[in-house]
């Protein structure tokens, strides 16, 4: 059961306006159903992956506190950095929400605070109040959103313009020191190496255009 109907309010509105073509009122008693039965997860003390690459998502998670890093690998069994979800966003994947085989594991950074959802749970959800279609294609559009935002992202050839803007996406990730997220992560979502990346940071910061 949950604990924070502050945090719950914020996670129902932001249920309410996944699809900005079609905002849609969540019943009172699905509303209920939720507080009852996702789980808070323990805070994440140290790095910890919630989904394995290779398995069928256990659950949906959204990111109360922190920061989630979705992996991926690429033909060649590389790691890199697919997606990074943030604070008061939804991690659902669309191997969850058809409850396929994955190709991404997911991880909670430090100092990460997620709710959960199972697939079961989900599943009766989608028979009882009849949200499956729904809840498919506003899953689809929302992944499809997240995927517009990085190809905007990545679509900006000077390297230095595209640190900026990524910093001014996730202000919160600086101080660099102080970033729960690795710079090796930071540069394999922006497809850039290590070295490029402090490299463009610190002349960010020399120009006063990053705190």
């Amino acid at each position: 059961m949950l604990n924070n109907k502050i945090v719950f309010a914020r996670l129902i509105a932001l249920l309410e306006n996944l699809n900005p073509e079609e905002k849609f009122e969540l019943p009172e008693d699905l509303k209920d159903y939720l507080w009852k039965y996702m789980i808070v997860e323990n805070l994440c003390k140290k790095p910890v992956r919630f989904e394995k690459e290779g398995k069928t998502p256990k659950n949906a998670y959204y990111v109360v506190r922190g920061f989630v890093v979705v992996f991926g690998y690429n033909d060649d069994t590389e790691r890199y950095v697919f997606r990074i979800y943030r604070e008061n966003t939804i991690v659902a994947m669309d191997c969850f929400m058809r409850q396929q085989k994955s190709f991404y594991c997911i991880w909670g950074c430090k100092d990460t605070l997620l709710w959960s959802v199972s697939a079961a749970h989900m599943d009766y959800i989608y028979e009882n109040w009849g949200l499956r279609s729904f809840a498919l294609e506003t899953a689809s559009k929302h992944n499809a959103a997240k995927e517009r935002s990085r190809a905007s992202l990545l679509g900006i050839e000077d390297v230095e313009m595209r640190v900026l803007e990524f910093y001014r996406r996730y202000k919160v990730l600086l101080p660099a020191r102080n970033s729960p997220i690795r710079d090796a992560c930071i540069a394999s979502f922006l497809r850039i190496s290590v070295s490029a990346l402090k490299h463009n940071r610190d002349a960010l910061l020399q120009k006063k255009l990053l705190p």
